[in-house]
């Protein structure tokens, strides 16, 4: 597969399958009926898992972090024949494909019992977001640092929403020293939902940045 299509890929199976899932739980009463990015009334763990959709969402979780290596790797490739940034381009590969590697320690045990496996699963969703943020900041730097990427639409998009992301986490840690629960939960519960939402779609931005220089291998 070409670099577009597998960004692509990376950008629609999480949410097709996230919200199928949600869908799922919700169609069987496991998890209320709500909209999570406004209410926050369910966390994306909990609403896979709360059906049998977890097996779906295990699936293409693992599916997708593979994909996510390779997207990281062609990365690579691309900022360093292309743009001649080969410390940042190893910066970012690394970066990324320890987050993808999470991603799947955070899947494989979800659902599961015991404080072990708690423990897993929270630093695992916590270093799959970190380190892909951070890596998809250090990637948009590199295209704003080009004559040949800087100037496109899909770059531009891709600012507005890691200034998002930003803007999200400040509030977010604000509101986690401040809020008392139940509205601690519900804000950390919509925060994910649109961390989730952001960082997807910054995959499928790259793969239209990367469709409008012509990056095939």
């Amino acid at each position: 597969m070409q670099p577009v299509t597998i960004a692509i890929t990376i950008c629609l199976l999480p949410l097709v399958s996230i919200h199928g899932c949600w869908l799922w739980s919700s169609s069987q009463h496991m998890i209320p009926w709500c909209n999570p990015y406004w209410d926050g009334c369910v966390s994306i763990s909990k609403a896979v898992r709360s059906s049998d959709a977890i097996f779906l969402f295990r699936a293409s979780m693992i599916f997708t972090a593979g994909y996510m290596v390779i997207c990281w790797q062609m990365c690579r490739t691309f900022l360093i024949h292309r743009h001649n940034q080969a410390v940042t381009a190893w910066c970012i590969a690394i970066l990324g494909t320890l987050g993808a590697l999470f991603l799947v320690l955070y899947a494989s045990y979800l659902g599961t019992e015991g404080q072990i496996y708690q423990l897993l699963r929270r630093y695992g969703v916590i270093v799959y977001f970190t380190f892909t943020a951070l890596a998809q900041m250090f990637l948009y730097r590199s295209l704003m640092q080009n004559s040949e990427t800087r100037n496109l639409t899909p770059v531009r998009i891709m600012m507005l929403l890691l200034f998002a992301i930003l803007i999200i986490g400040l509030v977010s840690l604000g509101a986690t020293l401040t809020l008392e629960n139940p509205a601690k939960d519900q804000w950390e519960n919509t925060t994910e939902w649109w961390f989730a939402l952001i960082m997807t779609l910054n995959f499928g931005l790259l793969g239209w940045v990367w469709r409008k220089v012509g990056f095939r291998l």
